[in-house]
């Protein structure tokens, strides 16, 4: 189809439409419509639906058709056109149409709706529709209704008893829904359960009865029905009575009689009894015989008694989840999946029981999920108990499953905590903010429960960063034998963590203990505190902080607000307080301290810092006088000057004339200028007496300020003084130097003063003074040398004898006069030109006249706000008198003298300038340029530029040698006078290329290493050199010093550039080698001994290191790694170590102090030791360090003699060597935990006789 033939019919379909459009506008608003169904209930059929359409105008009948929409489930449609039955009257302005029957069915809406609706070509006319709404009926059992029975089944439990089972009518009427208001279905319903219907003997519930008032027997022990009734062809056990829903019908209320059975074993599981629910409504209605119901009509739903098993509980353990392994042996805290087996599992109820024991003798958790997760925090067999149930059932239907769990390993970890004398503490400690403290702490193994052959134990210890410091056995290894005590020492803030493992390695389980030791940091107390004067109340802010680990936060702030440096008295009012205000009594400065605590370890610090209450100035002052005449000048002495308790920075008069105090005056003290006295003179112009209020502030520099007491003048008034200036106005050009008259008043000249006094003066003073007696005129000339307005104050005073004098002043503004010189520069001066340049001397003028003359003719004029000129003169062949001159105007109008200034312009020269140059590039060595100047003949002046900071002046010079390497602009310069011509050209010398090396020292070492390297480079500029030392650092040092801080091999790097950036680069591979330095660390035991006798045992903790070397301060060493020492004098005493590694580094830590030896007769006791599990070991403590001998520490004792009893007085232990303890075996068996008592019996070495008996705690 070609496009022309396309684009006519879109353009014919668009026209037929707009045509349709417009018919469809003459469609009337009357519509004719006749409607009606067959009946009310479903199936309905529509009997009659005609429509008549009315138009404005006559239509075509071809273009008419009406179509009908039944809105039903298959969306089904009639068209009637002109063809099939459509009737056009009314000349064609008037067209109807019926649409065939139309049956439907029951909807859930209960209503149909049939529409009609007229198209013109095939174009529907939108307000066409004719929408036909008819509700009908159903059964209740179709559209929304539904006929149930609630429950369907009732469950009983196998040999359970029936106890009062009950069946409730649950139906939704159809058709209730209220579409139109007067038409929903709310007729009339009928309903009846009728019980043992459908009857099988052979496996029914035997025995079944039911209660309507009374008894009545519906099934025998045999299965059989009592009595049988038949009705309307429906056989029954039972027939229930037919209920009336009434008008409105809204829902059902029917409930079957209770029913009852025995328990019998020969009810077998599946065995039922049916119970049957009739409905009628209005579209199948009821007949009314209860005797012969319409059953046939009726709307029937069942339900059923049955006989259903009891639950059998079933389950599995697994794994962590539902596809875990199967097994019955789990691990400490290990989550175990119970995977529920028991049939039939949707519709039951669950109860789990989790014992701690093997006998259900405790409990420890239940949970009713189908599949429930549980863990064991204790080892050992546990009982594990499922209890299901049927929810539904009636009777006893709870049946139990129990499965044994063996939970491992047998041993519990448990770190136990103590400082090194095995005192039991809380490993919670506060670091000094200023002086690092060491916190020891003892970490033993006080695990519970059982080892066994598969017992292994291991220990890991963490730092603050929870980095691994320690493990024990190394390589993440467990040892077969129990492990510590372990002492650490703790510096740093931050939360460490210790971790004891214990495994059994025949299930792979683990019990883990955790520990963490928290050095807390000192909170860190600030704050700010506002300075006040003396009266004010001081505001104090708290800023403090703290670096908090685990938590922590400062919760108490304590202040004392007086602290005397010795003794903190806090001020409870203000505890907890951040931001407060207080008021000093006086003034002072202060010493206040802030106490902050944290709360994690009650870790607390105090700042001092001092408080500063400023005094309040002194201000008071006298007048020389307090009254007199206008004008009364007034002298007033500040008294307070000399004794102020601070420094005044400004006393300030204030005065008020009646309107309130304003500022008068500033007087700032440190002013060489100032005056204790300070003058003022006070005017009144007006008729009568006027006072003044005067008063005196003085501030201080820390802003302090006292007002003083009101000190009152009073002031006469004067006579009057007027005067008119005759010959002056502000608005003239008023142009120095001024004439002007002055003329007396009328008003004051009939006072008949007796002497007028004329009085001029400027900003600077009185400048004249003249009196003229009676004479009231006066004349004065009034010159302004300066280049700014000047102001004259000519005063009149008048005078009448025995009274006041009054005066008045006029200003008289004199302008002053510009001057029009100005300075001449020559920009530019060539062979050809000079051009000039004239700037006047004083700027910001109204006008300047500029003219320029040349042999005396004018060639430029201009006049204007601009206060410079630019001009060229083009040399001749002679020299030229050039004249400028300038005439200054200024914005009052007046003009200053001209000025005149001349300038000579030298003749026209004509120098050619040029050279050759070879050659333009080369290379060092390579550095000469070879010149000839072919500049033409003239009595020219020569000069050469290289470039490099030489010249000359030789006309013939031929030859020059760079020094240097660089691109050179060499030029020769050719002048006569002011004629000067120059020619450049470039020429390059190319440099050396770098040679870059460097040399280093020394090349290996201990970290940290600290390697000097030197710079052997050649033909680098000094700033171009970049190195990399390997280590992710860099320098641009000539010859850098650097530190290597890990221990490694570096590969060094060094590039260098010249100035012509060229770079060169030597890099030099695994130079630098850096050994691993050590750290040194220990730990020794006890810190308080006896000499001789008892030993000091160290504790190795160094890191990195192979060789030790120990000094114990007494003169005595050793290189052992873990020595033990006998001190043999009293004192304290430092113990040094040395760590060194096999590459020679070494570190080296000093305990100051840490064990001090003492003389005196002492007894040490221990309350509590674990013995050898591997057996007995005779008593000797050795020298592992274990606590697996309860021996006593004694110093001094000459005889000893040791008894161990257990609770019933047996004596287990005797020793009379005080090197010899018990081990906590008896007869070759080891003892159990328990308590026992030792007697000890003593001799010190100066006699003294002493008995201690006492408790021994023996763990295990």
């Amino acid at each position: 189809m070609s496009k022309q033939a396309i684009i006519f019919i879109i353009f014919f379909l668009i026209a037929s439409v707009n045509d349709a459009m417009s018919q469809c506008n003459l469609l009337r608003s009357q519509i004719d419509v006749s409607f009606n169904t067959d009946q009310d209930c479903a199936p309905v059929t529509v009997t009659d639906f005609t429509v008549t359409y009315y138009f404005n105008a006559p239509q075509n009948p071809a273009d008419i058709e009406i179509r009908f929409e039944w809105n039903d489930p298959g969306n089904q449609v009639s068209f009637i056109n002109i063809g099939n039955g459509l009737i056009a009257g009314g000349g064609n302005t008037e067209f109807t149409a019926s649409a065939p029957a139309f049956s439907y069915f029951i909807n859930n809406d209960c209503a149909i709706r049939p529409t009609s609706f007229l198209y013109i070509n095939g174009v529907l006319c939108p307000t066409s529709e004719e929408l036909q709404l008819s509700p009908f009926w159903g059964t209740d059992e179709d559209g929304n209704g539904d006929v149930t029975i609630d429950p369907i089944n009732y469950d009983v439990c196998y040999n359970n008893p029936i106890v009062n089972a009950v069946f409730t009518d649950n139906s939704e009427f159809n058709c209730r829904i209220q579409v139109e208001p007067d038409r929903p279905n709310q007729i009339t319903r009928h309903t009846q359960f009728v019980y043992g219907t459908n009857h099988n003997p052979a496996a029914t519930i035997l025995n079944l009865t039911l209660e309507d008032g009374g008894t009545q027997g519906l099934t025998d022990g045999t299965g059989n029905i009592v009595t049988p009734v038949t009705r309307s062809g429906v056989t029954a056990a039972y027939f229930g009575p037919i209920v009336t829903v009434p008008t409105p019908a809204l829902g059902p209320a029917a409930v079957t009689f209770p029913m009852n059975a025995p328990a019998d074993a020969a009810n077998l599981i599946g065995n039922t009894f049916e119970i049957t629910l009739y409905n009628w409504n209005f579209c199948n209605p009821y007949n009314g015989n209860p005797l012969a119901p319409n059953y046939a009509d009726a709307i029937a739903t069942t339900a059923y008694l049955i006989i259903v098993d009891a639950p059998a509980p079933d389950f599995l353990t697994r794994r962590n989840d539902a596809s875990g392994a199967i097994t019955t042996t789990f691990c400490l805290d290990e989550n175990i999946y119970f995977d529920n087996e028991t049939p039939g599992l949707g519709g039951l109820g669950f109860t789990w029981e989790f014992f701690d024991d093997n006998t259900g003798a405790t409990l420890l958790s239940t949970s009713t999920d189908i599949n429930p997760t549980f863990s064991y925090t204790t080892p050992g067999q546990k009982l594990v108990r499922l209890t299901a149930s049927d929810p539904t059932a009636q009777g006893s239907c709870d049946e139990v499953y129990e499965l044994l769990l063996d939970i491992s390993p047998s041993l519990v970890a448990d770190i136990q905590l103590t400082d090194l004398s095995n005192n039991p503490i809380t490993p919670e400690f506060c670091q000094d903010a200023t002086n690092s403290l060491n916190f020891d702490v003892r970490f033993s193994d006080n695990s519970t429960g059982t080892a066994t052959a598969n017992t292994r134990w291991r220990w890991e210890f963490y730092d603050e960063n929870n980095t691994l410091m320690l493990e024990v056995p190394a390589a993440g290894a467990f040892s077969s034998t129990q492990l510590g005590p372990f002492d650490r020492n703790f510096i740093n803030p931050g939360v460490y963590r210790a971790v004891l493992t214990i495994r059994d390695n025949a299930t792979s389980c683990e019990s883990t203990d955790e520990e963490f030791v928290y050095v807390y940091p000192a909170p860190e107390p600030d704050f700010t505190a506002t300075r006040v004067c003396e009266g004010e109340l001081t505001n104090f802010t708290d800023n403090s902080t703290i670096a908090a680990i685990n938590g922590e936060a400062i919760v108490s702030w304590e202040w004392d607000l007086d602290y005397d440096g010795v003794t903190f008295n806090k001020e409870a009012t203000f505890d907890n307080q951040l931001n407060f205000d207080y008021l000093y009594p006086a003034a002072g400065t202060y010493n206040v301290a802030l106490l902050v605590t944290s709360d994690q370890n009650s870790c607390a610090e105090m700042l001092v810092q001092t408080v500063n209450v400023d005094p309040l100035p002194v201000a008071n002052f006298t007048p020389d006088v307090t009254e007199g005449c206008s004008i009364l000048t007034v002298n007033f002495t500040n008294n307070s000057v000399g004794s102020q308790p601070d420094v005044i920075s400004q006393y300030v008069w204030e005065i008020d004339d009646g309107s309130g105090f304003v500022t008068d005056a500033t007087q700032d003290p440190s002013d060489p200028s100032f005056n204790a006295v300070f003058t003022r003179s006070f005017t009144n112009n007006t008729n009568s007496n006027i006072t003044f209020d005067v008063r005196l502030r003085a501030i201080t520099v820390n802003n302090c300020e006292t007002v003083s007491g009101v000190q009152q003048i009073t002031v006469f008034p004067a006579p009057l003084s007027g005067f008119n200036s005759i010959n002056y106005s502000p608005f003239n050009d008023n142009c120095s130097p001024l004439d002007v008259d002055f003329q007396v008043d009328a008003l004051t000249q009939s006072q008949m003063p007796s002497n007028y006094t004329w009085t001029i003066s400027d900003n600077n003073g009185q400048v004249d003074q003249q009196s003229t007696g009676i004479t009231p005129s006066f004349n004065y000339e009034f010159e302004n040398n300066t280049q700014t307005i000047k102001d004259y104050f000519v005063t009149l005073e008048s005078s009448i004898g025995g009274s006041c004098s009054g005066d008045s002043t006029i200003t008289i503004r004199v302008n002053p006069v510009p001057v029009s010189t100005f300075e001449v520069d020559t920009l530019e001066v060539t062979c050809e030109i000079m051009r000039l340049y004239a700037e006047a001397n004083q700027k910001g003028l109204a006008d300047y006249a500029w003219q320029v003359s040349i042999e005396g003719t004018i060639v430029f004029a201009s006049s204007g706000a601009q206060d410079n000129i630019e001009y060229t003169v083009n040399k001749t062949g002679m020299p030229l008198d050039v004249e400028i001159q300038l005439v200054a105007t200024n914005f009052a109008g007046c003009s200053g003298p001209a000025e005149v200034q001349l300038i000579t312009v030298e003749e026209e020269q004509n120098i050619a300038v040029g050279f050759d140059v070879s050659p333009l590039v080369q290379t060092l060595p390579d550095a000469t340029i070879f010149l000839t100047n072919t500049t033409n003949v003239g009595p020219w002046e020569y000069l050469w530029s290289f470039g490099d900071g030489n010249t000359s002046t030789d006309p013939n010079l031929s030859e020059y040698t760079y020094t240097q390497a660089g691109t050179y602009s060499v030029s020769l310069t050719a002048s006569f006078g002011e004629c000067t011509v120059t020619e450049i050209k470039s020429i390059t010398i190319n440099p050396i290329p770098p040679i870059v090396d460097f040399d280093y020292n020394p090349a290996s070492g201990c970290a940290p290493l600290q390697v000097t390297f030197t710079n052997l480079s050649q033909f680098a500029l000094n700033d171009s050199y970049e190195w990399d030392f390997g280590d992710g650092t860099t320098s641009n040092a000539v010859n850098p010093v650097h530190t290597y801080f890990e221990p490694g091999l570096y590969s060094v790097s060094l590039t260098a550039s010249n100035a012509f950036n060229q770079s060169s680069t030597e890099v030099k591979q695994d130079i630098i080698e850096v050994f691993e330095t050590p750290i040194a660390q220990f730990n020794a035991r006890p810190t308080i001994v006896f000499v001789p006798d008892n030993p000091v045992y160290t504790n190795n903790q160094s890191v990195g290191a192979n060789n030790f070397f120990w000094d114990f301060g007494d003169g005595a060493t050793s290189t052992e790694a873990e020595p033990i020492h006998y001190y043999q004098e009293e004192g304290f005493y430092d113990i040094t170590l040395i760590a060194s590694n096999s590459f020679g580094c070494a570190d080296t830590l000093t305990r100051e102090g840490i064990i001090e030896g003492q003389m005196n007769g002492r007894l040490l006791v221990p309350n509590a030791f674990t013995p050898n599990l591997n057996g007995p070991n005779g008593g000797d403590i050795g020298t592992s360090g274990v606590n697996d001998v309860f021996l006593p520490i004694t110093q001094g004792v000459a005889e000893f003699e040791m008894l161990v009893f257990n609770r019933w007085g047996e004596l287990l232990f005797k020793t009379r060597d005080k090197t010899i303890g018990w081990d906590g075996y008896y007869n070759g068996r080891l003892c159990p935990q328990d308590v026992y008592v030792y007697k000890l019996n003593l001799v010190f070495e100066n006699g003294q006789k002493s008995t201690r008996t006492g408790d021994i705690n023996l763990i295990r």
